[in-house]
């Protein structure tokens, strides 16, 4: 234990003077995006935006189409505005949904099953 602070440097470094954060810092490393590795990691983030926005399109709906007959007279402005509310929040609902499952499908990959892969891959 006595030699530990003599393998340890804490000396630190100050930023130069002016020096914030500059434009190319803040530019997207597109060679990391353009590898196969980025690319799963933004369609990974598509996947979760979509289920996200599924399952808030879905709250949407419940609650739209929960109040529409309480609230409202049949056949008035306000009970024909939450009806189409509904509907629409219903087409989006299943469009999100849609996508996440598509999202999901390109994500796992064609033919993901590893023991499949592996024999066609060793034998072919």
């Amino acid at each position: 234990m006595a030699e530990f602070p003599s393998k340890v440097s804490t000396r630190t470094s100050s930023p130069a003077q002016g020096a914030g954060a500059s434009v190319s810092a803040l530019r997207p490393d597109l060679g990391f995006v353009r590898s196969s590795l980025g690319a799963l990691m933004l369609l990974q983030l598509l996947m979760i935006f979509n289920v996200g926005a599924t399952v808030l399109y879905i709250t949407a709906f419940i609650t739209c189409s929960a109040s529409v007959e309480l609230t409202s007279l049949k056949g008035t402005r306000p009970y024909n505005q939450r009806a189409a509310a509904s509907f629409f929040a219903c087409l989006v609902m299943i469009a999100y949904g849609v996508s996440a499952f598509f999202t999901f499908q390109a994500w796992r990959g064609v033919g993901s099953n590893a023991a499949t892969s592996q024999m066609a891959g060793g034998y072919a």
